[in-house]
């Protein structure tokens, strides 16, 4: 490969590298043709893209885009996994792949531009998914207003119970 082709790859890479909020690394030596197009395919339902990249191009790729932490892990045969959206799904994908396989190790990555090892990774794995979380957070805003809405009515309920009591001993009087 000429340089200037070297130049333009690192080029292309770094754009990729820093349009993406979350990059992790793996180990994938050991791994069979068949495991690795099974891994590419499960990552790219999670939004994801699967890339193996000399060590050299992805330390001069991740150099200036503010996920220099991931240089650090380039250390024999790596594949960088790109994620475009939801990290849970995307982690969730990388901790069973390195569960089902011992070949395939999981090295730590950057998450929205924090450093992040493999076991904070295998934890992001065990997160529910971002639909659920969103919606126990509404729910748990929208709980002291229903209990607000409750003493309310409680208040109504009471009137209603004070007024029917009146009228029945006026009835009762009347009679």
């Amino acid at each position: 490969m000429k340089r200037q082709d070297k130049v333009t790859l690192v080029d292309r890479i770094t754009a990729e590298i820093a349009a993406m909020p979350n990059i992790f690394v793996a180990e994938y030596r050991g791994m069979t043709v068949e495991q690795i197009t099974d891994l590419r395919t499960k990552v790219r339902k999670a939004s994801g893209g699967v890339r193996v990249l000399k060590n050299t191009f992805l330390r001069r790729a991740v150099a200036g885009t503010g996920k220099e932490s991931v240089a650090g892990l380039a250390k024999g045969p790596n594949a960088v996994i790109l994620g475009r959206k939801d990290v849970v799904d995307l982690a969730k994908v990388l901790a069973a792949a390195a569960k089902e396989s011992d070949k395939f190790q999981l090295k730590g990555g950057v998450v929205d531009g924090k450093a992040v090892t493999a076991a904070q990774i295998r934890q992001i794995a065990e997160l529910p998914p971002r639909a659920v979380l969103l919606g126990r957070a509404v729910g748990s805003m929208a709980s002291p207003l229903r209990g607000f809405v409750t003493v309310c009515q409680g208040n109504i309920r009471n009137l209603v119970y004070a007024l029917d009591a009146v009228r029945r001993a006026k009835e009762q009087s009347a009679a």
